[in-house]
């Protein structure tokens, strides 16, 4: 039955049963036989049509309020049973951290601290957040600013300044008054939510106002596109160097400056014992040496 509930929870949070399918890894109707068994189970129905998506009968929601705490400790109970033997973590990172530093830091780690194992999973930082709160990951590396859980604990251990990568890699100067189009991140994600204020404090400090005249879903893609002469794009630093864009050619902005944070989050409770916690300490201490870690901007949240 377990497998049933993850399936109507994943319909509850995408809205279809193709995004669904997508989230769990499986096919539209491998989901569909759950949601339908678990109907013949519970003698009730549990969706219904609403347009183009699906919507969950009262009776769904009530199920989901009651059992979605309980799954989540499960998951989380069977991944530290897991884990505590082997040092095995299960970590899910953003991938742009995946595409630029996030290999040679986390091979440092590994390096210093041998027993410790690595499970490492790609995904963009608002999914990877939920697999840590569904129990399925032990942390998340994630960029940006993720919005407030109670049961998650979340230190922003980094920061990466970011840059614009010239249209055609032409030359760009910015000066007071400057109002410079940029191709950026989407709106809703984590770094969009933790750059506003500082963009709006450059704005007011210095003059120079960047506007997003087109987002798409990845860093790497804006990137290739302000490589390719689209437009110029906002993107981290770390990132544009490691896909070959020359130091020379990126405009840094002047103080204050953009920087979106690094932060780490899991379960208050796996990052208070091993091997979570003696992975976190071992992390802060190489993006230290990668000139990464800024401690007079980290911060700590707990539940």
């Amino acid at each position: 039955m377990i497998d049933q509930i993850e399936a109507l929870a994943a319909l509850a949070e995408h809205g279809t049963m193709r995004a669904a399918a997508m989230r769990l890894r499986l096919s539209q109707s491998a989901v569909t036989k759950r949601l339908d068994a678990l109907e013949a189970q519970l003698g009730v129905r549990l969706r219904e049509r609403a347009g183009r998506r699906v919507q969950l009968t009262p009776a769904a929601v009530r199920l989901l309020e009651r059992t979605r705490p309980l799954l989540a400790e499960l998951r989380q109970a069977v991944a530290g049973e897991r884990s505590t033997g082997g040092g095995w973590i299960v970590l899910g990172v953003a991938e742009s951290i995946l595409a630029s530093w996030g290999p040679r830091v986390l091979a440092d780690v590994r390096r210093r601290r041998p027993e410790l194992r690595f499970r490492l999973n790609a995904h963009r930082s608002p999914v990877a957040v939920d697999l840590v709160r569904s129990g399925e990951y032990m942390l998340a590396l994630v960029a940006g600013e993720e919005l407030a859980s109670a049961e998650l604990a979340r230190e922003t251990i980094a920061f990466e300044e970011m840059v614009i990568v010239p249209s055609g890699l032409a030359k760009l100067a910015l000066r007071r008054g400057s109002d410079v189009p940029v191709i950026s991140i989407e709106a809703a994600s984590a770094t969009a939510r933790a750059l506003r204020a500082p963009l709006a404090r450059l704005a007011r400090e210095r003059g120079i106002r960047l506007e997003a005249e087109q987002t798409v879903q990845s860093y790497t893609a804006v990137v290739q596109l302000a490589r390719a002469g689209f437009g110029h794009g906002l993107v981290p630093r770390p990132l544009a160097l490691a896909l070959g864009i020359p130091k020379r050619a990126l405009v840094s902005l002047p103080e204050p400056g953009l920087r979106r944070p690094i932060q780490l989050v899991g379960r208050a409770a796996a990052l208070g014992r091993e091997p979570a916690a003696g992975f976190a300490d071992e992390l802060r201490r190489a993006l230290a040496r990668a000139g990464l870690s800024e401690a007079s901007g980290s911060s700590r949240t707990r539940p």
